[in-house]
């Protein structure tokens, strides 16, 4: 009779210590999984940061825009281009971080946000951009007004970069690349209008 308690004990602890590896398994390969998920996120802030510096590092000065139509139609198809690779890259971000927590949804309005304050100079550089095209010729038409509209948009990345800085610490414990930007361009290289202009 013994000999069977003893069995039976022994079943029992056997089977609770399987359950116990198994459970320390999983909650190590959770542990894993989530890490590998993080380090994906902050590599992907790391690249947004990247392409964002790209699209404000396209140098527009007020004396292309105002002598140069089509080196500006360049540098801005650049920037356009650019920022449309960064907005791939945004989409993806936020994929990945839908996808890493149950509650990630507070994380996401906040990057949202961010962007969001990005995208309005940017929707207006656009804008400026079809105008530009348009009125060159016109005497009445201010280059200037397309490279005052991308230096919106500089100071805005700016912005969003150290924006992204404090979620990165916030949300991740990560400390973001760093990139090189160029200046913001001085309002003080702005070139007198056309109709003002002594030839």
């Amino acid at each position: 009779m013994s000999e069977f308690i003893a069995a039976i004990i022994g079943g029992i602890m056997s089977f609770l210590a399987t359950l116990w590896a198994t459970k320390k398994q999983f909650s190590q390969q959770q542990r894993i999984r989530e890490n590998d998920a993080r380090n994906d996120i902050v590599s992907m802030i790391d690249i947004v940061i990247y392409k964002t510096a790209k699209v404000r590092n396209n140098e527009l000065h007020f004396k292309t825009a105002n002598f140069n139509k089509a080196d500006t139609c360049d540098i801005v198809s650049d920037i356009l281009r650019d920022y449309e690779s960064l907005n791939h890259q945004v989409q993806d971000l936020i994929i990945r971080m839908s996808n890493f927590k149950d509650n990630s949804n507070a994380q996401i309005q906040e990057f949202l946000n961010y962007y969001d304050d990005l995208e309005m100079p940017y929707n207006k550089l656009k804008i400026a951009y079809r105008i530009y095209q348009q009125q060159y010729d016109n005497n009445q038409y201010d280059n200037n007004a397309i490279a005052f509209s991308k230096r919106k948009l500089d100071y805005a990345i700016g912005t969003f970069i150290n924006n992204l800085k404090k979620f990165s610490l916030q949300h991740f414990e990560h400390q973001i690349f760093e990139p090189s930007l160029n200046p913001i361009l001085s309002k003080d290289e702005a070139i007198r209008p056309k109709t003002n202009r002594s030839y």
